[in-house]
């Protein structure tokens, strides 16, 4: 449990910051992910840094509970998966980084989903009393 605590803190924190960081510059995310696209070397190294991270996550956290540590679990298969596409498919990988561009409503939806599930594993892993509109 406390590995939990530890990863809903790590985790948490990035999807917040990554979901707040989209939103303020949400006008620039289409230049940045045409160029991100168009360089090889960038999209193998963010795959091995995914995989590496995912690999992490799956081997030390293989929790399937319906709680809010099933988060945690689903972001580090959601990493493992990103980071074999890219490295592996990285046609498939760069139709993947194009969605933004492509489906801006799907687009905003992830982040308000990333936003959430941030709010939810900070909430676990400082043990914040907020109260939810939902319960995990």
């Amino acid at each position: 449990m406390e590995l939990s605590i530890i990863l809903a803190k790590m985790v948490g924190l990035y999807c917040l910051v990554l979901s707040v960081s989209v939103i303020l510059n949400y006008q620039r995310i289409p230049s940045l992910v045409e160029d991100f696209v168009r360089d090889e070397v960038l999209i193998n190294v963010s795959g091995i840094i995914a995989l590496i991270i995912g690999i992490i996550i799956v081997v030390l956290h293989p929790v399937i509970t319906f709680d809010w540590r099933f988060i945690i679990t689903a972001f580090g298969w959601g990493a493992f998966l990103i980071g074999i596409i890219s490295l592996l498919i990285p046609e498939l990988a760069i139709k993947i980084f194009n969605m933004p561009i492509e489906h801006r409503g799907l687009f905003i939806l992830f982040c308000i989903v990333n936003f959430t599930f941030g709010v939810v594993l900070l909430k676990e892993g400082f043990l914040i009393d907020i109260p939810l509109p939902f319960e995990l």
